[in-house]
């Protein structure tokens, strides 16, 4: 899985992998690398620009609603012009409590959820346990 590459690097942050893909065809991925870095959506771009209007962004986790040390993944998705989101889980962070989906959806992207959130769970155990 392409969020474990940040095991030991993210701190308490979770692991998270982003894949963009258009016409069958993987454009870009990227992954949370270490904490306080890039999230996956960003890190995805970070060493080129793709065109990746009207792609399907396959994410480990729910993309952040909020502004803290990065702009919002969810807006971030939303300006790329990606048409499909397929996200494993939802983020137990409080401060996020489903508002990217939200964010998403109100702009017409297509979000579906639970794809592969047993495993992402199991690999972010401790993320998860943190907001129990």
């Amino acid at each position: 899985m392409l969020a474990a590459l940040g095991k030991d690097h993210v701190g308490q942050g979770p692991m998270v992998g982003a894949i963009y893909v258009k016409n069958q065809q993987i454009i870009t991925k990227g992954f949370h690398q270490k904490f306080l870095g890039l999230h996956a959506e960003f890190d995805a771009f970070k060493d080129q620009d793709f065109d990746v209007k009207g792609a399907t962004l396959y994410v480990t986790l729910e993309p952040c609603a909020h502004d803290d040390y990065f702009p919002s993944c969810a807006q971030f998705v939303i300006r790329k012009g990606i048409k499909k989101v397929f996200v494993a889980s939802l983020d137990p962070n409080p401060i996020e409590n489903g508002d990217g989906i939200r964010m998403l959806q109100e702009a017409g992207i297509e979000v579906i959820t639970g794809l592969m959130d047993e495993e992402n769970r199991k690999l972010n155990q401790r993320y998860f346990e943190r907001f129990k």
